[in-house]
């Protein structure tokens, strides 16, 4: 089972929303305070898409304008992923939806239009958790479903106590009953799931900060045999701090990894290049401006072509 379709395709698309941090939460002995960045405000959570031959200079599509998800322009969303599923379609999952404890989820069969944008709760009956964050899938051929993941906290603030949670659908409509995926006795979020060569590659943004814990707030690495887990921690950080939502595909060329992650408070974007999924180096890129915390996916030529046309690059 391979996470990342490796098919005769024209480009990859990064799917995002934009967004400009004005401040940073940090935690000191007296508790939390917030940090200056900028006095620019920028808050654009519709999808944005743009497009890469080589998968590190990206161009935005429409303008670095949102693309339509739905007619009435409702739904608004921020971490979008989206992946094409063995039925032929681009299945989005996003945070977003009616509650807090809901995902947003939406299907299209050319990134142009969109099916059914539509609240989904997965973790409604978890009297604890707060929210449902970047919510990811990975198509599961051995037992014939989507594997469906995201962080939920149960702390004060969102972001606090988090854990990695799991639940399985057929249809992004009906859930099995959410079960804590990834739990290493810390707070983490943003989890993408990679699998090679018999091994289960989870991605995750370990969340510790403040004069506790120190600085984190970095992607680090767990694997396992199998997809439900167990998984263990087998690396320090491979990004810098502080980063998150990491994205992992192949390289263009077939010789390794690209791995893009969001610098959220230097309102800026990350590449890294590995040959084994656990040692990365960091590469210079082109990214969007503004882009925030999104995922990548192959597509055909026609696709992109249709893209262009559609929305110009």
């Amino acid at each position: 089972m391979e996470s990342v379709s490796q098919s005769d395709a024209g480009a990859w698309i990064l799917a995002y929303f934009r967004q400009i941090y004005q401040s940073r939460v940090e935690v000191g002995e007296e508790g939390l305070y917030h940090v200056p960045l900028s006095e620019e405000e920028l808050c654009i959570e519709r999808l944005h898409l743009a497009y890469s031959r080589d998968a590190v200079h990206w161009t935005a599509l429409n303008g670095n304008r949102p693309v339509p998800l739905d007619p009435a322009g409702r739904w608004r969303l921020r971490d979008p992923f989206i992946q094409c599923g063995p039925d032929g379609n681009f299945h989005l999952v996003a945070t977003g939806g009616d509650t807090a404890h809901d995902i947003l989820y939406a299907r299209s069969t050319d990134l142009i239009s969109w099916e059914g944008p539509r609240s989904v709760p997965v973790v409604s009956d978890v009297p604890t958790a707060r929210n449902a964050w970047a919510p990811e899938w990975i198509y599961d051929h051995e037992r014939g479903d989507y594997f469906v993941h995201w962080s939920s906290s149960s702390g004060s603030h969102g972001w606090d106590d988090g854990r990695i949670w799991c639940a399985r659908t057929r249809d992004f409509a009906s859930f099995s009953q959410p079960v804590v995926l990834f739990d290493p006795g810390y707070t983490v979020i943003d989890s993408t799931i990679v699998a090679h060569e018999g091994v289960f590659y989870l991605l995750f943004k370990d969340e510790r900060f403040g004069y506790e814990h120190g600085e984190h707030r970095y992607i680090k690495v767990a694997t396992s045999p199998a997809l439900d887990g167990p998984y263990t921690v087998v690396t320090g950080a491979i990004t810098p701090s502080i980063t998150e939502g990491p994205a992992v595909l192949r390289r263009p060329d077939g010789n390794g990894w690209y791995l893009l992650y969001d610098h959220c408070m230097d309102n800026r974007y990350g590449l890294s290049a590995s040959d084994d999924l656990l040692n990365w180096e960091v590469v210079d890129a082109e990214f969007p401006p503004n882009a925030r915390h999104g995922s990548v996916v192959r597509v055909t030529e026609m696709e992109l072509s249709a893209l262009l046309w559609r929305f110009g690059g």
